[in-house]
């Protein structure tokens, strides 16, 4: 399977962000690179016969969301049509290569190990980074003359934001925070860890950390021995602490989901007890408490209301591709409500049915692949999928991840998996039917009449 080095080094280069970190990097163009060589690994596969293109349950409705948001986009924004069109694209692309590229369980666990792999880089980042020393970062013009999100650590050390500008060697031109700084020039942001570029949020962090964890015990599942053991204990000890340092609340809720599906569904009520076990811990020590939770959470009710009068604004069609912070100053922070208010009742539906039909690959393979000691990989893997998948739904409650490359990455995961199973079993078929249209539509009202209730509760 020669698309696999590409997808890998293109997952790589979304979670790693070198160019962000190492300026020698910043020139090249490494997403198109990696693109260009996934494309011509899979043209080269499907023309030495190394592989058999399938359409992954998902991909009639990614198109239809892909399609929808350039249409929008141009309906709504032409003037940034360009800039975007390359976002959405970029985002639909990786999950085809992810979902497509793979033919059998070899090529799916490559992909999925990576994944696994960069989650537990972005955590061990971030667990490093929690325990670093307070600097100064001077959040001043670089040389090239871009001006730093992070701020720039310039070596003096600080207790607090004061002490960076009473003490000697300050520039009185810049403007400096006090923050603990961590490997590959991260820092904190008011005391809570993160990463770079699309992770750069606690919150998102705290997310794609969390949901990578049943894929350690998929690993362990498959061959149980003292080394992958190891890797699900230390799997649990850096995930959970890294949670616990982004002070993520819904982080929280991922970790506790995750956890929870996992063992329920694997052992039952012994699992129930389980996995409260491991997530009491950080139940009670992450999150942020008093004035600062009260804010937010005051802050996402806001917004909230002006997600739903931005669809009440624009009922059939939404405000367009990512045009909602044109019609308020943050974005929805809920998924959900951002794919009903920018892409209307149909863009939400297409992008609500890649959700439902990620989820039932899992559930209808756990269930066709209950039985027979042949199957353990199958049911290995479809746990460990959903399970993560069922903690990504509770996270983007609480997130703008409608288009986002992580999830877009899990939908290709999902779809690669499916694509294994085919390589087993050619009969195993997984379609949205009618029923299935009426249950997703109800499940898109209930979730609406949720967010009215959370709206209203200020």
């Amino acid at each position: 399977m020669l698309a696999l080095p590409g997808v890998i080094l293109l997952i790589i280069f979304i979670y790693g962000r070198p160019q962000e970190w190492d300026e020698r990097f910043e020139s090249l163009p490494f997403l198109y690179l990696w693109f260009a060589l996934s494309f011509m690994g899979m043209g080269l596969d499907l023309a030495l016969g190394k592989v058999r293109l399938k359409a992954t349950p998902q991909l009639r409705w990614a198109i239809v969301v892909y399609v929808w948001c350039v249409i929008t986009l141009g309906l709504r924004n032409p003037g940034d049509f360009s800039a975007n069109f390359v976002a959405i694209s970029v985002t639909f692309v990786l999950f085809f290569l992810i979902g497509h590229s793979p033919d059998g369980f070899k090529g799916f666990q490559k992909l999925a190990t990576t994944v696994l792999v960069m989650g537990l880089f972005v955590a061990g980042v971030a667990v490093h980074q929690g325990f670093s020393s307070f600097q100064c970062l001077a959040m001043t013009q670089t040389i090239g003359g871009s001006r730093g999100e992070a701020g720039i650590p310039d070596g003096r050390s600080c207790e607090r934001r004061v002490d960076c500008r009473e003490a000697p060697g300050a520039d009185p031109e810049a403007e400096y925070l006090c923050e603990r700084v961590g490997l590959f020039k991260t820092s904190t942001i008011n005391g809570r860890v993160r990463w770079r570029g699309v992770l750069q949020d606690p919150n998102e962090l705290a997310l794609t950390s969390g949901i990578v964890l049943p894929f350690s015990f998929a690993l362990f599942e498959q061959k149980r021995s003292f080394m992958r053991a190891l890797l699900v204990l230390a799997s649990l000890l850096v995930i959970a602490t890294a949670i616990i340092l982004t002070q993520s609340r819904g982080g929280q809720l991922v970790f506790a989901t995750v956890l929870g599906v996992y063992f329920v569904k694997k052992y039952g009520l012994r699992g129930a007890v389980f996995g409260a076990v491991f997530a009491a811990p950080l139940m009670l020590l992450g999150g942020r408490g008093g004035g600062e939770a009260d804010e937010s959470a005051n802050e996402r009710t806001e917004i909230l209301s002006e997600g739903l009068l931005i669809y009440r604004m624009f009922p059939l069609i939404g405000a367009g591709y990512r045009q909602f912070t044109e019609h308020h100053w943050l974005t929805a922070h809920n998924a959900y409500l951002l794919a009903l208010s920018e892409l209307g009742p149909l863009g939400m539906f297409a992008w609500t049915a890649m959700i439902y039909l990620t989820l039932k690959i899992s559930l209808v393979a756990l269930k066709r692949y209950e039985h027979g000691a042949q199957f353990a990989m199958i049911r290995a893997w479809s746990m460990a999928i959903m399970a993560g998948f069922c903690g990504m739904m509770v996270g983007i409650f609480f997130l703008s991840f409608t288009y986002h490359y992580v999830l877009w990455i899990y939908f290709g995961l999902a779809g690669a998996l499916y694509c294994a199973i085919r390589s087993v079993d050619p009969n195993f078929s997984i379609r949205l039917e009618k029923r299935d249209a009426y249950r997703l539509i109800l499940a898109d009202v209930v979730v609406m009449l949720v967010i009215f209730a959370l709206s209203r509760r200020g």
